[in-house]
Parts: C-alpha cells; sequence; structure tokens
C-alpha cells in the first residue's frame, strides 16, 4: 500500500485534545468534560481527556466511565470485594434503592475530590507520527481502545481516534 496514509495526518494534535494534570480533581475532570464537548451533539462514548504528569508526559486517559466510576460509592466499586458481585439482571432491580440512595449529592461530592490519577486509565500502547494507519488500527483493535497517543520521539504530538481510523480505511470499501 504505497499510498498508505501516516498516523500523522490523521491524528488530532496535542493542543486540540482535551487534556489535564493527574492532580486535578474528578470534579474538575467532570467540569472539562461538559465544557469541551457540544451538549447537542452529546458526549458519545469515545469522548476522553488526557492525564499528564508535571513533566507533560502522558499517564492515562479518563473515559466517561472512569468518571461515573470516580463518583461512585466505595463498596458498590468492582475493585473493591463486594457482597452485590456477581449478582444477576434480576437481583439488581432490588439494589435500585439502595443505589440510589449511595449515589447521593453528598457522597458524589464528596468523592470527586479525589485526583483523577486514582480513576484514569493507564496508557499501555502508543503509535508513532510515521506509524501507518493500518499499522495503529491493529494496536487499536488488539488493545480494544477508542483513542491512542501518538509519539514523536518521546514526546507525545497528538492522539489518534477510532473514528478517524474507521472514516480513512473503509474507503477502500466504499470507493
Amino acid at each position: 500500500m504505497p499510498d498508505t496514509k501516516k498516523v500523522k495526518e490523521l491524528m488530532v494534535k496535542l493542543t486540540d485534545y482535551p487534556h489535564i494534570p493527574y492532580w486535578m480533581s474528578v470534579r474538575d475532570a467532570i467540569a472539562m468534560m461538559h465544557s469541551v464537548y457540544d451538549e447537542k451533539l452529546g458526549l458519545g462514548e469515545n469522548r476522553m481527556i488526557l492525564v499528564f504528569d508535571e513533566n507533560y508526559q502522558l499517564l492515562g486517559v479518563l473515559r466517561l466511565k472512569n468518571l461515573l466510576e470516580g463518583i461512585e460509592p466505595k463498596f458498590l466499586r468492582k475493585d473493591k470485594k463486594s457482597p452485590y458481585q456477581g449478582l444477576a439482571h434480576a437481583d439488581y432491580a432490588s439494589l435500585s434503592a439502595l443505589v440510589e440512595e449511595t449515589f447521593s449529592e453528598k457522597g458524589c461530592k464528596e468523592e470527586a475530590k479525589k485526583p483523577v490519577s486514582e480513576i484514569m486509565m493507564p496508557i499501555k500502547v502508543k503509535v508513532d507520527v510515521n506509524d501507518s494507519v493500518p499499522k495503529a488500527a491493529f494496536i487499536m483493535l488488539q488493545a480494544n481502545i477508542n483513542l491512542i497517543p501518538v509519539m514523536d520521539g518521546e514526546q507525545v504530538a497528538g492522539v489518534l481516534r477510532m473514528s478517524d481510523v474507521f472514516n480513512e480505511l473503509t474507503k477502500i470499501v466504499m470507493g
């Protein structure tokens, strides 16, 4: 495929993608998520915020799921041993009153004070600016991710979104 595009041709530049430092609160990340994405179009499943350290090294990403887990009561979390783990769907209905009570304003606000470093999804894979789009697609599919950091040497240059990869590679089918 001599005409294969490079990742750098499709990536979103880092300056154009929402990002925060690891020490910011979950509440701050939620506020950013609301401020940077169009509410009329909805947040969408693949909306994310990048998380960096003080040396501007990429540490992780925050997805909508991470942010919801960040305000979830501690005893309901999967990472904690919960007596409710493994229940069938029918059993969950009987717990709805309990869940509604625990997702209280006070509880959620308290949980939202913790730093995003506690809830972010660590970065496991990256691509280089000169990698091909098919190579990036393969890595994204294997790692089961919708967003991948694009590196230029040791620096993060931007991110590549699954939707952009999809649009590019499906031109083959549609063309």
